[in-house]
């Protein structure tokens, strides 16, 4: 018999990470406040069924109804044989008609055979159909005094509001992995199987909250082995998880290590992950960090202690903004993964565009890169400005000395000598202390779109009046040293031509190089190259904008 079957739970104490359900159905049997329909819902192995079988014994043990069933009685026996004639498990899979449920009404009229109460256990019920869950109303809102229901899904939502009304809900949650690999751990001393901790950690993450598929792979990987079980045999029985590689890939991406990266997704590729699966798992390791970060007792239910304690280190090195921008990188690379059908191009985008920061142009990287400047984080790349070279310092003008031609001697008599008369001169005229000059930059258009809201700034400083014109011109075109401005209708196209020379002295003091600027109506702008919608929404994105190239050096 399998592993899962021989280790079903008997009684509540031994349904394990369900203590809210197992405390609240303890107490109904000892007050003896039983309802007549329970809804259990829950992912898939999380024990619904034998909580809903435990409870049937609960009710027809002959020393019960209570809450600890002896499990040895006619009653208990007849049950975990199956051959409870009062006691009926219904698969809604099979039996989801309306004649199926016709037939189930039609019983259900008839008073219990032996036991005291007729319980119906109805499992997968999100597969009634509508007409099914419908006629199943009525008997559902007011039974015979002597019927229990107990419906069992995985898909609560699926059933209609009219029997969730009817029932007493009770959610079991995903086993926590601490748990589950204790459970485990115990069935395998129990059994006599040599297995290490870590294997049993591997096991508890393939099984993602069910201990029903963990103790199915326990069993398989121990036929498998034949003798001592560790990881390395668990990775060869069901193949590598991406979560090894997600993690590798979390840690180069915040090591700022793209090389590394893209080897680790190759290496992926070739060992046969799934490259939407390792999206997931690498968005679910930096979501434990982001955790670690904000409420560190949460790990606890998602990681072993080892990897609880290793995720917590990570995080406290790491800026949270971080965590964030990578979070929101890889969801809308697991996103456009869906449409694209190509989910290794979308992982290798969005890791490059989170490493390399530095060269992405969105306003996304520009944000991410004023707050690491703001939070001092170290290892990250600096902008162009801070590469610049330093102006050279300003000369002090050299004092200017007056001589005197043949001066007169002292007389004789006097006491004390008079210092020599200074000739006046005239004073030399005021000079304007000369600027350093910007160097000049090797401009594409969508180097100038990115410079475009500084030129906007300068210009705007010099003629307000430019402000109106220029908020709603968008830069179309540049070829050679001619800039096109795209102005959507007439007026602004006038307001920007009466002061092109402000805007190009303001395009020479940005970037250093002298454009000829001219202005085009009707003339569509083409796509930004880094996939963003439009390069006209300056309007929306003023205030960061500034801000940004107040705090950029």
């Amino acid at each position: 018999m399998s592993l899962y079957r021989t280790w079903r739970p008997r009684t509540f104490a031994d349904l394990v990470g369900q203590d809210a359900v197992v405390k609240t159905l303890t107490t109904a049997l000892e007050t003896g406040r039983l309802a007549h329909a329970y809804l259990f819902s829950g992912p898939r192995g999380s024990g619904k069924t034998s909580a809903a079988k435990i409870l049937a014994r609960c009710i027809e043990c002959v020393n019960g109804p209570t809450a600890h069933p002896d499990n040895t009685c006619e009653n208990c026996r007849a049950i975990l044989d199956g051959t409870a004639l009062d006691v009926l498990e219904i698969d809604a899979a099979s039996n989801r008609g309306i004649d199926e449920i016709r037939a189930l009404r039609d019983a259900v009229k008839f008073a219990p055979s032996t036991m005291r109460s007729k319980v119906y256990i109805i499992d997968e019920a999100h597969m009634l159909t509508k007409e099914g869950a419908n006629a199943f109303l009525k008997t559902l809102e007011e039974p015979p005094e002597w019927a229990v229901f107990v419906l069992a899904t995985t898909a609560p939502e699926a059933l209609p509001p009219t029997i969730l009304s009817r029932c007493q809900r009770y959610a079991f949650r995903r086993i926590a992995i601490p748990t589950m690999i204790a459970r485990m751990r115990e069935i395998a001393d129990a059994e006599g199987i040599a297995i290490a901790d870590a294997a049993l950690g591997a096991i508890a993450y393939r099984a993602d909250g069910g201990l029903r598929d963990a103790l199915t792979m326990l069993e398989q990987v121990a036929a498998f082995a034949g003798g001592p079980v560790d990881a390395e045999v668990v990775d060869a029985a069901f193949g590598q998880t991406g979560r090894e590689f997600a993690r590798a890939l979390r840690d180069a991406a915040l090591d700022g290590d793209a090389a590394a990266a893209l080897r680790i997704v190759d290496d992926a590729s070739d060992g046969g992950a799934d490259m939407a699966g390792l999206i997931r798992s690498t968005i679910a390791e930096f979501r434990h960090l982001l955790v670690a970060r904000v409420n560190p007792e949460l790990l606890a239910r998602d990681l072993a202690e080892d990897d609880a304690a290793a995720a917590r280190s990570r995080a406290a090195a790491t800026p949270q903004a971080r965590l964030v921008r990578a979070l929101r990188l890889l969801g809308e690379a697991l996103a456009a993964a869906r449409s694209s059908g190509n989910a290794r191009l979308e992982i290798e985008s969005a890791l490059l565009r989170f490493i390399l920061q530095g060269e992405d142009p969105t306003l996304d990287a520009l944000a991410a890169r004023v707050a690491a400047l703001e939070s001092g984080a170290p290892g990250l790349p600096h902008s162009a400005a801070e590469r610049a070279p330093a102006p050279p310092p300003r000369a002090e003008p050299a004092p200017v000395r007056t001589t005197v031609a043949n001066p007169p001697s002292p007389p004789a008599a006097a006491a004390v000598p008079q210092p020599p008369a200074a000739v006046p001169h005239p004073p030399a005229p005021e000079q304007a202390v000369p600027q350093p000059a910007v160097p000049a930059m090797d401009l594409s258009l969508q180097k100038l779109r990115t410079l475009w809201q500084s030129i906007r700034t300068r210009a705007e400083g010099e003629k307000s009046s430019l402000r109106a014109g220029l908020s709603r011109a968008a830069v179309a075109a540049l070829d050679g040293d001619t800039l096109t401005l795209n102005a959507p209708d007439a007026i602004a196209a006038d307001m920007l031509k009466r002061d092109l020379p402000t805007v190009k002295k303001a395009i020479a003091d940005v970037t250093g190089r002298a454009l000829e600027v001219r202005v085009a109506l009707n003339q569509a702008s083409p796509p930004s190259a880094t996939g963003d919608s439009g390069g006209d929404d300056e309007a929306e994105h003023d205030d960061l904008m500034r801000y940004a190239l107040e705090k950029l050096p």
